[in-house]
């Protein structure tokens, strides 16, 4: 029977990560704070499980809802004894409970099937594999073989979805056979630890790595703002300075960090904006007039819905575009957002050429996404494709000056995203308070949009925020290029 302190399988992959993270889950709950990304990416990991069944047609369903652990046991106890292949099937050992994605009878016992919603094999699938391996073997089953099954990005829909060129299956049972020993020591630590005080853990890599720690806000509470966490790029391991009592990004010594890290801890404590007119004045000759100013947001899925389209590929579904035709002149706007529940790759091809002429100067912030999209928009449409790349051809990228540090100010805190860089730099102009404040909030809405495709009055607000959202993004562009012509001007 499974107790407060009994262990899971994701409890225990919990405990791997941070034996602190598994103490509060146990003991202090109340204190978790779940991220709807963290919600989404559950949601999607469900969907492609539900869909790996079909990979193995016929079994039995061991369900999860309404049902104790104890009744869950029973079940898959009676399904061994009839089913070739069980999905979600149930096992205790040790006080240690798992649910495994799919069992397979063969000759000699059964193959265990772990599915993943990702692209590849990652260190934490195996552990997660031989944790189920370890208890499932325990209860005195059979398993000749284990395999994780995750998406193989290569395959791209043609019609019905062909399961067998959408998954992949790695046989992994000589890296879970290598790690049951280290699965027997590491159920016993947690087992030990959940039975005393929380345990002494700083915070530390493990709190992202190689998942977000629904914990993070509790144990970082004590993180100040501009912290030395603030400092952005390869060089000083921040983990380290913060151990040794340094907190704030301006009391980092100078002699611990060098190139832009030094320029940032040192505009830090200057509170001074950097700016480099050589630098800018070079990026302005870079452009000419018409001036195009544009951004895409896209959705993805794990499992394609039309056809054409690869796993976790970026679909562009909506674009903002404002202009001007002189400098100085008169500035337009207009827009496109696809229709819930339709491919809007064709549509969105013909309005672009559409909307933007022949041979403009189009700015994109951070190019090679935009340039990305209307590539594979132009692989896909071959009648289109000397048009659409003749706008990667004539795109400038207005992250360059800002990349480059030629203008930077202490309030970017290292980071040279368009949200941190605007309201740096424009007042009053920030995404804070906006419905969609990030290109995966977009994308969530996206798919938020084709659930209340039925519902008028939620389309139309959901329809509201993303075109409020991505005309921020292009608006933002002009704005900041504005910025640029003053500081040379100045």
């Amino acid at each position: 029977m499974a107790t407060k302190n009994s262990l899971s399988k994701s409890r225990y992959m919990k405990g791997l990560q941070c034996h602190k993270a598994l103490w509060l889950a146990t003991h202090k709950p109340e204190l978790r704070e779940e991220s709807e990304a963290a919600n989404q990416a559950f949601a999607q990991g469900h969907k492609v499980g539900e869909l790996a069944q079909e990979i193995f047609p016929g079994g039995v369903l061991i369900p999860f809802d309404d049902l104790t652990f104890d009744e869950q046991l029973q079940r898959t106890q009676t399904a061994l004894t009839k089913a070739k292949v069980i999905y979600e099937a149930a096992f205790m050992h040790n006080g240690v409970f798992v649910k495994a994605d799919i069992i397979r009878k063969v000759r000699g016992g059964w193959e265990l099937y772990e599915v993943k919603g990702s692209s590849k094999v990652k260190d934490i699938y195996l552990d997660d594999t031989a944790v189920q391996y370890h208890i499932i073997t325990g209860t005195g089953l059979t398993i000749t073989k284990a395999f994780v099954v995750h998406l193989d990005t290569s395959y791209r829909r043609n019609g019905e979805l062909d399961l067998d060129a959408l998954f992949t299956r790695h046989n992994v049972t000589k890296d879970v056979l290598e790690r049951q020993a280290d699965v027997k020591k590491e159920i016993a630590r947690q087992s030990k630890m959940l039975k005393g005080k929380m345990p002494d853990i700083d915070i530390g890599p493990w709190c992202s790595d190689p998942y977000e720690c629904d914990f993070m806000c509790h144990c970082w509470q004590d993180v100040p703002d501009d912290s030395v966490f603030d400092l952005a790029g390869k060089g000083a391991d921040t983990f380290k300075l913060y151990g040794q009592g340094i907190k704030k990004l301006k009391d980092i010594p100078l002699d611990q960090v060098k190139g832009k890290q030094l320029q940032q801890v040192e505009t830090a404590r200057s509170k001074k904006t950097v700016v480099s007119k050589k630098g800018l004045q070079q990026f302005l000759d870079t452009l000419r007039y018409p001036l195009y100013f544009l951004d895409f947001e896209t959705f993805m899925e794990s499992i394609p819905s039309y056809d054409d389209i690869k796993p976790f590929q970026q679909v562009p579904f909506q674009y903002s575009l404002h202009w001007l035709e002189k400098a100085g002149g008169t500035l337009y706007h207009t827009e496109y957002l696809a229709k819930p529940g339709v491919d809007p790759r064709k549509e969105i091809t013909e309005r672009l050429l559409k909307d933007i002429p022949e041979c403009a100067c189009v700015l994109a912030y951070w190019k090679s996404f935009e340039a990305g999209r209307i590539k594979e928009l132009a692989e896909q449409f071959p009648a289109r494709k000397k048009r659409l790349l003749s706008i990667i051809d004539n795109m400038v990228d207005l992250i360059e000056p800002f990349k480059a540090r030629d203008l930077y100010s202490w309030k970017q805190k290292g980071s040279h995203s368009i949200k941190a860089v605007l309201p740096a730099f424009v007042k009053g102009m920030s995404y804070d308070g906006m419905e969609i404040g990030d290109g995966g909030a977009a994308m969530e809405a996206y798919h938020q949009m084709c659930d209340c495709a039925d519902d008028p009055k939620e389309l139309a607000q959901v329809r509201k925020n993303l075109l409020e959202y991505c005309k921020q993004d292009t608006l933002a562009m002009v704005k900041l290029l504005e910025v640029i012509e003053k500081k040379v001007n100045k």
